[in-house]
């Protein structure tokens, strides 16, 4: 005989075998997942632990000491100490991908006394600072004070070679200036080139240098005729082979006529006044 069941209820049916009850679990259907949809979500899950994996262990290695700058060597600097050069451009334990060179070079070129700088890779884990500083050439005087400068007219707290230039400011109210800031650099330049040349190209020496911002460069020449020096008033420090081609070419023309020259105006292009 079949057992009796009661219609529209499930329920866990019951046997007694040997005075014993064992139970059934109801049946329960479990979807069945699509083998293609199954291979999809498992290769994106591969995929996303894949580059996780990565992620983490770029991370690692990025922040990881074995890509860290370990050792910097500093060289070409006299006045400025390693250290200072060292702590000023800060990049011991950058990255050696993202060292910060650049950032470094700034932060020590606004050093007055350094003129130029460079920092580079010394493989693998190194860096070296190149450094250019800047000398003392000549002497930028206000009133009865001086201070040195070198060829760029950049002040400079260095003492000065005992055959230094002096360039004296006659402006009144006149402040010195003081290490890092720069003088008029064009004056500074056009001097330069004369003290070098002036014997050479012109056959007279430089005896002295004056500078207003109002004028510009004032310089006085040795005159091998007469008396006195020659003042010529250069003004800026441009088109400078123009004007000493000019200044010769006036030379000559006294020398020829026998005349002194005391005074030279090269400020206007080719309108030379000459006196």
């Amino acid at each position: 005989m079949g057992r009796n069941r009661t219609p529209g209820r499930s329920v866990v049916a019951a046997e007694r075998v040997a005075g014993r009850t064992r139970r059934r679990a109801p049946h329960v259907r479990v979807p069945r997942i699509d083998g293609h949809l199954g291979g999809v979500w498992l290769r994106g899950a591969i995929a996303l632990g894949v580059v996780a994996l990565f992620a983490t262990g770029g991370y690692w290695l990025y922040t990881s000491p074995l890509l860290s700058i370990d050792e910097v060597t500093v060289t070409g600097n006299t006045v400025l100490s390693a250290v200072e050069a060292r702590g000023t451009a800060d990049i011991q334990g950058n990255n050696v991908f993202d060292p910060g060179f650049a950032e470094a070079e700034a932060r020590l070129v606004a050093l007055p006394i350094v003129k130029d700088v460079e920092i580079g890779r010394v493989w693998p884990n190194d860096a070296r600072i190149t450094i250019t500083e800047r000398t003392a050439w000549g002497l930028w005087q206000i009133g009865e004070r001086r201070v040195a400068i070198d060829d760029e007219g950049v002040v400079v707290d260095l003492p000065a070679p005992p055959s230094a230039p002096v360039i004296v400011q006659n402006d009144v109210g006149a402040q010195l200036p003081a290490p890092g800031e720069r003088v008029d650099a064009g004056a500074v330049d056009v001097v330069r080139q004369l003290v070098a040349t002036a014997q050479q190209t012109l056959g007279r020496t430089v005896l002295s240098m004056e500078f207003t911002q109002a004028s510009g460069l004032a310089v006085v020449f040795s005159n091998t005729i007469g008396d006195g020096g020659l003042r010529v008033l250069f003004g800026d420090g441009q088109a400078y082979e123009f004007k000493v081609a000019a200044l010769f070419a006036v030379l000559e023309q006294a020398s020829y006529e026998g005349r002194s020259l005391s005074r030279v105006d090269l400020r206007f292009g080719d309108r030379v006044a000459v006196q």
